[in-house]
């Protein structure tokens, strides 16, 4: 998590707005000061940026000549570097990140420097990898794919400054096949099927899809992961086209509407400040300006408490995506909350998730 801010030097203690509260309560993992002139003086600049980070992995250079060496040495294998050289990431993904699960080596920096989770999910779903394979099953064809399109991915958003089309990412429908059939997990930063220890800072949350990125290191996972699929998608379809459900859908549709902007403006958002309501969900609208709020909840069950239960979704390897109820007062899944409060917890129904399913993301 990364805050930037610019500041006078009279304000250098106050917090940023617009921070988590779980962050409020701790000192980031890297504070820079960016300021005018040939010489460090923070304290003495008029103006100056202040760039914070929290949860991050830190490598403090011992000295000025190994930082440099550091730089050359990875200059070659930075995702936006001008001396980016294929060949180089291709080598080092071999020695280095043979035996790491295709995530977790596009995400180590010592192999590949630039590279985050979107441009990871992304750049794989283009290359049609399946995330968990490892790299030595990758066929040098594959790996170069996956190479080039991390590149273009990462250029792509250097040079417009905004992120491409996300396909998979935070989505429930895969943008290229259009099928249901988008897996989130949260998965790397473990040990490999051969021993090989992974990083924590590589556990994340990865969306791909089954259909389009085949597990198929041998033909018995690639049959069943299509299956699974197929069974998938004719579920969901199935749902998606009973007609009982559109017409709940339509209905509701109606009631949720902005008075001013109509239904096309109106968004879906989760509480994130302290408090009785924190991480509910309601509806707002998109035009910058407009007031218009209504809870989204009301479908949703109390828990023991007597609160409104809290939606929340699945990141484990057998219930990946599944939306489930839990209760209000505490959720240990949120950071900075030790509580599990009353322990309620229910898997969410048709009725529940019918009425936003049109604006329901995965990271809501």
């Amino acid at each position: 998590s990364l805050n930037v801010r610019r500041v006078k030097s009279n304000d250098v203690q106050k917090r940023p707005s617009g921070v988590a509260p779980w962050k409020q309560k701790n000192d980031p993992t890297l504070r820079l000061y960016l300021v005018e002139g040939s010489y460090y003086q923070p304290f003495g600049a008029s103006n100056y940026i202040i760039v914070e980070a929290w949860d991050t992995t830190v490598t403090y250079p011992t000295s000025a000549m190994n930082a440099r060496n550091k730089l050359v040495d990875l200059g070659t294998r930075d995702a936006c570097s001008t001396l980016f050289h294929a060949q180089s990431v291709f080598d080092t993904m071999r020695q280095s990140g043979n035996n790491l699960i295709i995530s977790d080596a596009l995400l180590n920096q010592d192999i590949f420097p630039g590279v985050g989770n979107i441009i990871k999910i992304e750049s794989l779903h283009r290359s049609k990898i399946d995330p968990r394979r490892i790299v030595s099953s990758l066929t040098d064809a594959e790996l170069r794919r996956i190479i080039r399109f991390t590149r273009q991915f990462s250029m792509n958003w250097l040079k417009s400054g905004r992120a491409g089309p996300k396909l998979v990412y935070n989505q429930t429908t895969c943008q290229t096949c259009r099928g249901l059939t988008v897996k989130m997990q949260k998965i790397g930063g473990g040990s490999s099927n051969n021993g090989t220890q992974g990083h924590a800072f590589m556990s994340r949350v990865t969306f791909w899809c089954t259909l389009c990125q085949p597990f198929h290191v041998t033909k018995g996972n690639n049959d069943k992961t299509s299956s699974h699929s197929a069974s998938n998608l004719g579920n969901r379809a199935g749902n998606e086209n009973n007609p009982n459900n559109a017409i709940a859908t339509a209905n509701i549709k109606s009631q949720t509407q902005c008075p001013q902007h109509g239904q096309r403006s109106i968004k879906l958002c989760r509480v994130r400040k302290g408090g009785q309501n924190m991480l509910r969900i309601f509806y707002t609208c998109k035009i910058r300006g407009c007031n218009y709020f209504h809870w989204a909840d009301a479908p949703f069950s109390n828990c023991r408490c007597g609160r409104k239960a809290i939606l929340r979704v699945s990141k484990t390897e057998k219930s990946g995506g599944r939306w489930f109820l839990c209760c209000a007062s505490g959720d240990r899944s949120t950071k900075g909350n030790a509580s599990n409060g009353c322990g309620h917890f229910e898997w969410a129904k048709d009725n529940h998730l019918e009425p936003i399913r049109s604006l329901l993301t995965p990271l809501l």
